[in-house]
């Protein structure tokens, strides 16, 4: 190990991960491909780690739980499977949360499922969690899996749903937290919910502390925040609101209050809020940068809060975090800088670094000894000389709303003038982007374009008049704001105007199709990944799934600036319905079993411009859904994509 918080030391540690020059482009599939190592996490006693670790075929994933400084002693396949994250659950337990796209038996419900498992380090077994219960639970976690001990046996406590009926809407069903031993998969439950309960927070011994219940009627969503008083509950804190209502974050270390988040009046905003147990009664606002998170632990105790600035920050209220990490910072500065796991005297923390010509690397930091070590890379086959530089911009939007965002530049043409661009607008749209490693960004970078990636007005992160910005602009300012971004990169000379294309997933797909068919002589091509095509039809689809008068519906009119799901209005802004305005050869690329966004919406805009003559191509991902999670169709999409944009926008 080398001494931390040196610059030779930090040399040393660089040096074990980086790899040598290379001349030529890495391969798309160095981008592309699943990380080779993630969800690192370190053992309570601080003498082990776990992780994830996809294999070179692309696809086959396996659980690592190996000593620090040892051989691994547990490694268990999981084949293709869908793994989200691994965490520790006590010294001899990895729990493992997969996902699947399923329905559940007996329940009309298709989309995204959670389920777990736990891994004995010592025996190697794996044990579904749950396995059986007294009572009919749907095998499906409704939240996250938290660590514990109770009566004495290595726990996790989660939320399943007891389903008495046919749906999870059905009155006789109820929301329950339960215990799960991780050695026999049996579930206990701990407290029993109701129909209209949503979700608990409770200590690791099983304790709860509080619930929140949350009822859906047709103009506003009533949010109720319960205290557990004794034997009974007390309601406390009551919100009712169209579409906006808090969220229940955890406990202070003192033990004394919850974070909650409450809406400031006079700021316009939601800001992270101390309720005081006692009383029940909303406390101070925390924090003066309007902090958007917190950093939680096993025992649902805040550690410490989150910001973005284009890198997360951290303002930590647990003394050995907030002593230790300027330093921490002071190592790999000009990187971001991530929490990923601690033990819990906070001895020892793993970090995961990225950014600037960092591709993503995990490294443990022993703060008793003062040492770094790296511990592996999430893409090994980048080297340096791989990846582009990200730089932050910032440019006046038409109507003058400042918009913020990065761009990436071809690895060693910092300093280029007159680049190919692609505009690359993120999902949601209520998201944004950051300043990390973007396997997207970087490797069309890698075939030498300049990317642009805007937080156009509606992106989360800049606050909520921010977001309001957006409402009833999806086609119109939000549009502009992507065309305002090549405006000023042109001016810079950065980027040569006549050769930009734009690219995007989700809503950035919609962009995309936006681009080609509601603007004209801006992009000279369009990629969509995962599009929404036909407004109108995508508001029917989600009426169809939660009712016309649902809070999904509701959100989407109020981001759409329309009275009504089916308003007609929504034709203009539909790129399908628009078919015969593109001004563009436009590729679609849609995941088969995308449950957030319809396959059909692509199957409709191809078949649209086919009957206008535009030029399109459309690519299938067999079994994939909205988010790429498979290797191989990370690669097909990639490929396919930089393929397209490569014979409309040649990069040389």
């Amino acid at each position: 190990m080398k001494k931390l918080f040196t610059a030779a030391a930090m040399a040393l540690a660089l040096g074990g991960l980086a790899a040598s020059p290379v001349q030529a482009a890495a391969p798309l599939e160095a981008y592309g491909r699943l990380p080779s190592m993630e969800s690192v996490s370190i053992s309570p006693d601080g003498t082990m780690i776990a992780f994830i670790v996809t294999a070179d075929t692309g696809n086959d994933r396996y659980i690592v739980v190996q000593p620090l400084g040892g051989e691994p002693i547990q490694t268990a396949s999981i084949g293709f499977r869908k793994v989200r994250y691994i965490k520790w659950a006590g010294n001899d337990h990895v729990v493992i949360v997969t996902s699947t796209m399923d329905v559940v038996p007996g329940v009309f419900y298709a989309g995204e499922m959670f389920q777990a498992a736990s891994l004995n380090v010592r025996n190697g077994k794996m044990m579904p969690l749950p396995k059986r219960s007294a009572e009919s639970v749907v095998n499906v976690l409704m939240d996250d899996v938290q660590p514990g001990v109770i009566d004495g046996k290595p726990s996790v406590l989660t939320s399943l749903y007891v389903a008495d009926g046919i749906s999870y809407q059905y009155k006789g069903n109820h929301l329950d937290l339960y215990s799960i031993d991780l050695d026999t998969g049996i579930a206990r439950r701990q407290q029993m919910g109701d129909s209209n309960t949503s979700s608990y927070l409770a200590r690791s011994d099983g304790t709860p502390l509080a619930k929140v219940s949350f009822r859906e009627r047709e103009t506003v969503s009533q949010w109720t925040l319960s205290l557990r008083k004794g034997s009974t509950w007390q309601d406390v804190y009551r919100v009712d609101a169209p579409i906006d209502t808090p969220d229940l974050f955890g406990i202070t270390r003192d033990g004394t209050k919850l974070v909650v988040d409450s809406y400031d009046e006079k700021e316009k905003d939601w800001r992270l809020t101390y309720l005081d147990i006692a009383s029940g009664k909303l406390g101070d606002y925390i924090g003066s940068v309007k902090p958007r998170g917190v950093i939680r632990d096993d025992d649902s105790v805040v550690l410490g809060y989150s910001s973005y600035d284009g890198f997360t920050e951290y303002d930590f209220t647990e003394p050995a975090l907030k002593a230790a990490w300027p330093m921490i910072k002071g190592v790999f500065k000009g990187k971001q800088v991530t929490l990923a796991s601690w033990t819990p005297d906070f001895g020892k923390l793993v970090v995961y670094v990225d950014a600037s010509t960092e591709s993503g690397a995990y490294y443990l930091v022993d703060l008793t000894a003062k040492k770094v070590n790296p511990l592996g890379r999430a893409y090994p086959k980048l080297a340096a000389a791989d990846v582009g530089e990200v730089r932050p911009i910032k440019y006046a939007a038409a109507d003058g709303l400042e918009i913020t965002g990065f761009l990436t530049l071809p690895p060693g043409k910092s300093n280029a003038k007159g680049l190919p661009l692609i505009v690359l607008p993120h999902g949601g749209p209520q998201s944004r982007e950051t300043a990390g490693f973007d396997w997207w960004a970087q490797s069309l970078a890698s075939r030498g374009y300049a990317v642009l990636q805007p937080n156009f007005r509606g992106s989360s992160g800049f606050g909520e008049a921010f977001v309001n910005a957006g409402h009833g602009e999806w086609g119109r300012k939000m549009q502009t704001d992507l065309s305002d971004g090549v405006t000023y990169l042109a001016a810079q000379g950065t980027i040569d105007p006549k050769r930009v294309c734009i690219m995007g997933g989700s809503y950035g797909g919609y962009a995309a199709l936006a681009g080609a068919t509601l603007q004209k002589g801006v992009y000279r091509c369009a990629v969509a990944v995962a599009p929404v095509a036909d407004v109108g039809d995508f508001l029917q689809w989600r009426a169809d799934k939660g009712g016309t008068k649902s809070l999904t519906i509701r959100y989407w009119k109020r981001f759409l600036g329309i009275d009504a799901y089916n308003d007609p209005k929504l034709a203009l802004i539909s790129p399908t319905k628009q078919a015969a305005q593109a001004s563009a050869p436009i590729m679609l690329i849609h995941g088969k079993d995308d449950t957030v966004v319809p396959y059909d919406q692509s199957v409709d805009m191809t078949k649209a411009l086919q009957a206008a003559g535009k030029p399109v191509e459309f690519v299938t991902l067999r079994n994939e859904d909205h988010w790429l999670s498979s290797a191989e169709t990370r690669l097909e999409m990639l490929t396919s994509a930089v393929t397209f944009l490569e014979k409309n926008n040649p990069p040389n």
